[in-house]
């Protein structure tokens, strides 16, 4: 358990970086009104749906000319829409949001997020023994602490239920129910490349792929059935333009990724996109051998220590992921505790391994080091340099435990058994 001045100085810095966020949020206030959030997408979708146009959910036209009807100066500044890009089955969530004027939808949104944020600490801290015994109070603070959470709240984005989502995956893993937490990955398939990567990590561990394909089908058929054949079979291509379409420059910002992706982006010139396009696949394809490699050595040991594998395919998962943003980072809030439990209560690691670990947990935690890197610099990017070290960390990490226990990993101990 934190003692109780740690648990003091850590209330401490998290209150100072919630007030730092406070300042950002009354800096911004106007940009909520006007439409500019990523929640216009959302809100956008969620209007076709309800006026019964899914065969057209993915038709610029109308997505505009709904945009305009809320959001006109917001486009203005953009010089493009927000679009929807996510898959048919996710828009279902928006439309009876869309039956509400924008600014009312915004805050019902921002009210269900914050209470899927306050549910987490309820789903992590009976499967933690040190760091389940930490007050309340200060895993709230933590939540809230976190730059691309709170960016995520701002944004009106639904990345904070993907954090749900995998958070209920991970109690329903350490609980033995694979076919649950297969399900609850499935869930989140609305952001495809932030689900699928874990997955194939995973691939051994055959009830949680059933239970994933079972999921998965039937939002497909839901999908099909919102937008018919004709517009989910285009889906792709017009997934693909709006990431590579300079109309949509506004929504594509290479400096603003923090992925591999966007530190290939920052060496290679904006003139060879096939060689970006290339590194980036080699690179991801490597991260993700290491990610199938690791899960199968732990899967090889049974239950196998679950907490720093599931740290290592969460932040691989990220860095392989082609398309993510700052609030795309929201799901490292669960590879941090995981990782901060297993040092807290963890057999003996490595002062090397355990240092690097907590350095790169600490960089990620530092609210102003994101405000400097999008605001100042436009070079979030940076920031997947900190996420390789956690990976390779990580993977250290796996490794002395595994040389510990001659080749395998031992089962840890959990609260929630």
């Amino acid at each position: 358990m934190l003692s109780k001045p740690a648990q003091k100085k850590l209330a401490l810095y998290f209150s100072a970086m919630i007030f730092l966020h406070g300042y950002v949020l009354w800096q911004a206030r106007r940009s909520i009104p006007e439409g500019l959030p990523d929640f216009s997408g959302s809100y956008t979708a969620g209007q076709i749906l309800r006026d019964g146009h899914g065969s057209q959910l993915y038709d610029d036209v109308l997505q505009e000319s709904i945009q305009r009807s809320f959001s006109a100066k917001a486009i203005e500044k953009r010089r493009t829409i927000l679009p929807y890009i996510h898959l048919p089955y996710e828009a279902l969530l928006y439309a009876p949001l869309a039956h509400f004027s924008y600014l009312t939808a915004y805050a019902i949104w921002l009210t269900v997020n914050l209470a899927l944020l306050s549910s987490i600490p309820f789903l992590l801290r009976k499967t933690l023994n040190r760091l389940g015994q930490a007050p309340l109070y200060l895993w709230l603070l933590a939540c809230f602490a976190f730059f691309p959470i709170f960016s995520a709240l701002i944004q009106g984005q639904d990345s904070i239920l993907l954090l749900f989502l995998y958070c209920a995956t991970w109690r329903s893993l350490e609980r033995g129910s694979e076919l649950a937490s297969g399900a609850w990955l499935a869930l989140g398939l609305y952001k495809y490349q932030l689900v699928v990567p874990l997955v194939l990590a995973f691939r051994r561990r055959k009830k949680l792929i059933a239970g994933f394909l079972s999921v998965a089908a039937i939002l497909g058929f839901v999908s099909l059935a919102i937008t018919g054949w004709h517009s989910l079979l285009g889906y792709p291509r017009y997934l693909w333009r709006t990431e590579h379409d300079l109309k949509y420059g506004f929504n594509t910002l290479p400096g603003l990724i923090a992925n591999l992706r966007g530190l290939v982006s920052g060496v290679v010139p904006k003139a060879h996109t096939e060689i970006e396009i290339g590194l980036t696949a080699v690179f991801s394809a490597i991260v993700l051998l290491m990610m199938m490699y690791a899960a199968g050595k732990v899967s090889a040991a049974g239950s196998g220590r679950l907490q720093p594998l599931f740290a290592l395919t969460l932040v691989g998962t990220v860095l392989v992921s082609y398309h993510l943003y700052v609030h795309d980072l929201s799901v490292l809030f669960l590879a941090m505790i995981l990782v901060l439990e297993m040092l807290l209560s963890g057999p003996p690691i490595p002062q090397t391994t355990k240092t690097v670990l907590l350095v790169c947990i600490a960089l990620l935690y530092c609210s102003p080091l994101y405000l400097v890197l999008t605001l100042r610099y436009n070079q979030l990017r940076l920031m997947a340099i900190v996420l390789l070290v956690f990976f390779v960390g990580l993977l250290s990490l796996i490794n002395s435990l595994r040389a510990q226990t001659g080749g395998t990993v031992s089962p840890p101990a959990s609260a929630g058994r």
